[in-house]
């Protein structure tokens, strides 16, 4: 088991080392998103409307006890259930979750919390500008990682506070892919540098300073 743990600590420090799209840059004049982390999970923020994506057919007003909340933009994680129900932090993980996070799950959630003009904080939000077209590709990413209903709608769930939700989710949870591998799997579908294999967040956040 020593073995094992160590040659996935050994992967993972590798895997975020290593990068896809070596060549990406930024665009100036792009789109700005921001990439956070709480120390556990790692999500982006995204503005609910922009040219290149609207978020609001999807992660709707109503869904919020209190629409007042709904605000500018959206920071959207990925990973699993009972892990982000019940950890927001890493003193809170639970054995048992812990143990299903590493087997696998395909209970997951999609973690959606609302902001209103977020500004970057060099600790654990950092900015980044993407172009519209890698913006798209982003949100395309993002998007097919909701389960729908049989209308083609969300499905929300409370979340910690009133100002964010979970929402049913597709994809597989393991300790192959975890919920900082799909942040940076989302951002390497619209073409941005990051890390080949990230399961933590330390892994993500290093590609990205301002």
């Amino acid at each position: 088991m020593l073995a094992v743990a160590g040659l996935y600590l050994i992967g993972a420090l590798f895997g975020s080392l290593f990068p896809v799209n070596q060549s990406w840059q930024q665009d100036p004049e792009g789109v700005e998103l921001f990439v956070e982390t709480n120390g556990l999970h790692t999500g982006l923020i995204v503005p609910i409307r922009s040219d290149y994506a609207d978020w609001s057919d999807l992660v709707r007003p109503e869904h919020l006890d209190d629409s007042r909340y709904y605000g500018s933009h959206i920071l959207i994680g990925w990973g699993h259930a009972g892990v982000y129900r019940n950890a927001p932090r890493w003193q809170d993980l639970r054995p048992g979750d812990a143990l299903s996070a590493v087997i696998g799950s395909d209970d997951t959630l999609i973690h959606v919390s609302f902001l209103t003009y977020p500004q970057a904080y060099p600790h654990y939000r950092r900015r980044i500008r993407v172009s519209g077209q890698d913006y798209a590709r982003i949100a395309k990413f993002i998007r097919s990682s909701f389960r729908l209903d049989a209308k083609g709608r969300a499905m929300p769930s409370p979340g910690y506070g009133q100002d964010d939700l979970f929402y049913e989710a597709t994809g597989h949870y393991s300790a192959l892919n975890t919920c900082n591998n799909w942040t940076a799997d989302a951002l390497a579908a619209g073409g941005v540098r990051v890390g080949r294999w990230p399961p933590f967040q330390g892994g993500v956040m290093r590609w990205f300073v301002g």
